[in-house]
């Protein structure tokens, strides 16, 4: 049977991308990575976090077995 229209199957079957392409595309990832490394943390995330600190800090001090929950 004959592939000749198919798509292809692998990376390694397609066409490499343009210099210019892949210079953009860096770009663009780059800028969205900055943003959401930048965006705040949600206030549940936080809350959370606080919570954990709070028991592992009664963990240390010797809190007994409830603090492990």
């Amino acid at each position: 049977m004959s592939r000749s229209n198919s798509v292809p199957t692998s990376l390694a079957d397609e066409a490499p991308l343009d210099a210019k392409v892949l210079d953009a595309l860096g770009r663009a990832l780059t800028a969205h990575y900055e943003d959401v490394v930048r965006a705040p943390l949600p206030e549940r995330f936080l809350v959370l976090l606080e919570d954990l600190e709070k028991k592992e800090r009664k963990v240390r001090s010797g809190g007994g077995a409830d603090a492990s929950r």
